[in-house]
Order: C-alpha cells, then structure tokens, then sequence
C-alpha cells in the first residue's frame, strides 16, 4: 500500500535553529544548508509525501530499535548539549501512528526478538513525554510545509551495520502495510570528530569551509563517500564502511544504513545528488544529498 517517495541524507547542526544574523561565521559566509532544504523541499513538493521518517543521529537506545509513535509530538526543548545556542524552542506536529504501530508489528513478523523472554529488538513508543531531539526538530523545521505526519527512529548504540539494515527493512515493510507516501531522512553527518575543547570556538573551527575539518584525511574520506554516492555504488560504501570508521561517521553512520535497509540495502543504486555545500561544523563533515528511489517499492 504504501510507497518510499523521497530519501536524503540531511545535516542538522545547531545553526540551522538560529537566525541569520546568528549564523554567519567569523569568515562571513552564511551556511549553505539552508538554501539546501529549500532545494530538497521544491523536490518534495514534486512528489508529495505525507509522512516523514527521521532516523536521527542523536536518539540513542541501548537495547531496542525505536519508532516514536505518537499521535501528536508536542514540546519545548532546551538542547543539553548546547544550551547556550538551543533553548526554549517549541515544537509541535503530528506523529505518523498507523506507521509507527506497523513498524512494531512487522519487526515481530520478521521474528527481531531478543533470546531471553522474547522481548521485542523493535518497539514503537506512543508516550507523549518522549522527547524529541533537535536532529529532529531541526529537519521539520526545515522541511515540514505541509501537513506532513513525523515519525523519530533511534539510533541503537549497540547495533553493528547488520542490525541497521535489518531496522530499516523492517521500517520499510511497515510502509507496505500502511496507506503512505513517505520521505525517509538519515538526519547526521558525515565524518563526525570535533575540534578540541581550546580551539572548538575558533575562527578555523567555525568556518563552513571545508579546511576546518578536524583532519585532511577525513575530508578526503568523506569525498570519497561522496563519489561512490553520485554513482549509487552503496555496496561499495558498505564494503568501505569498517575504514571509514577511522573517522567517526556520526552515530556509527546509523542513520545513512537504517535509511538504506528501507531502501533495500547494498541493492539500492540510486545515485547521490547534492543539495547543498559540503561544509565544516567545528570540525564534522555536513552535506544534504537526495537519493534517486525511482523504482523502488
């Protein structure tokens, strides 16, 4: 029944909730990530989602893969992260129910059960008190014109790449069962190591250019990621994936492999189209790309 219409790897760094004033960097450029959801979103407009699925970086969970499946996902956050940048920001949208629930369902169909007592390895949480990070927040902001229904995945910090994929199988056959047409988000970045405590607030660090990012070498593997992207060698980027590990893709790349499990794993050639700049963010490596996902189903 349902359909996976739109799929993009996002940035969601913390500028991205702060006006332009605010955002520009020492050097005097604003972030090109803005422009970028802009451009994914004209996208959006051609294919018409109504449910976005955000795999995001910052939720983790220990011991279970898990949709936030509330009907409504409504709060104010102050980032514990980063406060000082963060805070007081509302939030308020309405969650994908129907989709959340199926995701639990098809994960006891695919038998993801952990050995002791049967407990599930994939769980939807309807409790509104469920907090929503701004790697989330951030992407609807941006992203959400509409009436376009939310759906949070976590980031199991104790998956290896298998489990991932196996999540965003499972995500995608809750899509089969579910009347939806769904935009699919891996909300992270690329390379992911900051800058040290004594330089991370530096005019180097806070460049969007790329000569900010904490090393050459990681630059250099984030553009090599990003070449077998635009070809749609995904396998390949699997094959790679323990060597890229030298560089702290963010969240073990967590979110780019549960979007691709939905997409149909080291199958999926859809070719990596960028939609923004390449930048630094105190040292990590950010990018919006959109993935072609003609003819998967």
């Amino acid at each position: 029944m349902g359909k996976i219409v739109a799929a993009a790897l996002v940035s969601h760094v913390p500028p991205l909730a702060l006006p332009t004033n605010r955002r520009i960097s020492p050097d005097g450029e604003d972030t090109d990530l803005v422009k970028g959801f802009e451009r994914i979103r004209t996208r959006l407009d051609e294919v018409k989602p109504d449910v976005f699925v955000i795999v995001d970086s910052h939720w983790f969970t220990t011991s279970e893969h898990v949709v936030a499946g509330a009907a409504r996902h409504r709060g104010t956050l102050t980032a514990e992260e980063l406060p000082s940048l963060i805070n007081g920001m509302a939030y308020d949208y309405p969650g994908a129910v129907a989709l959340g629930a199926a995701c639990e369902q098809a994960g006891a169909r695919r038998g993801n059960f952990h050995s002791i007592s049967d407990r599930p390895q994939i769980v939807n949480v309807t409790d509104v008190h469920l907090p929503h990070h701004y790697s989330t927040i951030n992407v609807v902001a941006h992203l959400r014109h509409d009436n376009e229904k939310i759906l949070a995945a976590s980031v199991c910090q104790t998956a290896k790449p298998d489990n991932f994929m196996e999540f965003g199988a499972t995500i995608r056959e809750a899509i089969d069962q579910v009347d939806c047409r769904v935009a699919i988000f891996g909300s992270g970045a690329m390379s992911h190591r900051f800058h040290p405590f004594d330089k991370i607030v530096s005019a180097i660090s806070l460049s969007y250019q790329p000569h900010g990012i904490s090393s050459t070498d990681a630059y250099e593997y984030d553009m090599r990621v990003l070449e077998l992207w635009k070809e749609g060698r995904h396998a390949d980027v699997l094959e790679r994936y323990p060597d890229y590990m030298r560089f702290f893709p963010e969240a073990w790349f967590g979110h780019y492999l549960i979007m691709l499990g939905a997409l149909g794993g080291a199958k999926f050639k859809g070719a990596g189209h960028p939609m923004s700049r390449y930048e630094n963010h105190v040292g990590t490596g950010n990018i919006h790309v959109w993935f072609d996902v003609a003819g998967v189903q």
